[in-house]
């Protein structure tokens, strides 16, 4: 442990202390999330995102799966914003964990572990449900139950929150969040470079993206050939 403390990074010594209170939380919740010793630091996991990659603007969602307003965003904000923004091509939408809490970690973990084409709808599975198995007296037989719908067995569960390398992943995710973009609390979005805490209506998401479309419209009349 001496080795591992002296080699760690000021980033790293903050990751450390955030893993080694999830895996004493998640004892309490009976979730076997891998300990601190056990998830090294890892590399910026991938990126899972709406949307057409080279869109206009990127919006970067930072919700904590067991957050309530997060919940309110995802099941009344955002299906009217992908219609309008996502599918019309407009804005690439990138979903990034936050978790405040060990069972929104472990929920993190399982969403990773469902297929890919299923992650978004899994997200949405989670939100929707989020007062049933978030509260539950046994978070973990919830999580079972939905991972279920995801296609995935008790022994995927098991395999998937023993992952320490996808776990190690998340907590990248988080750490890069706090030290790049600021972020302290959920939801918080990432537009055009700037970080917004708690959008809380599909108008003002709305008037921020729009912003940004008009400035990315000058840039592309502004760099265009001209004709003559």
């Amino acid at each position: 442990m001496k080795v591992l403390l002296h080699s760690l990074t000021r980033g790293g010594l903050f990751l450390l202390s955030f893993l080694v209170s999830v895996a004493t939380l998640a004892e309490s919740h009976n979730l076997n999330i891998p300990s601190a010793s056990q998830a090294m630091i890892a590399p910026f996991p991938e990126d899972r995102f709406m949307g057409r990659e080279d869109a206009s603007v990127t919006v970067i969602d930072y919700s904590s799966l067991t957050c309530p307003h997060c919940a309110d965003f995802h099941t009344q904000i955002l299906p009217r914003f992908k219609t309008d923004y996502i599918d019309t091509g407009k804005v690439k939408f990138i979903y990034r964990d936050f978790s405040v809490d060990p069972v929104a970690t472990a929920a993190a973990m399982l969403a990773r572990c469902v297929q890919q084409d299923m992650y978004f709808r899994f997200i949405e599975v989670l939100f929707s449900h989020q007062k049933t198995w978030s509260r539950a007296s046994k978070p973990r037989q919830s999580l079972v139950n939905l991972a279920r719908q995801g296609g995935m067995t008790e022994t995927d569960v098991n395999q998937c929150l023993s992952d320490a390398t996808l776990l190690a992943d998340l907590n990248a995710m988080k750490n890069e969040a706090i030290s790049v973009h600021g972020i302290k609390a959920t939801p918080s979005f990432v537009i055009g470079g700037r970080t917004y805490v708690g959008v809380t209506s599909y108008d003002v998401l709305a008037s921020l993206v729009e912003a940004e479309l008009k400035k990315s419209d000058f840039r592309k009349l502004k760099t265009a050939p001209r004709l003559f």
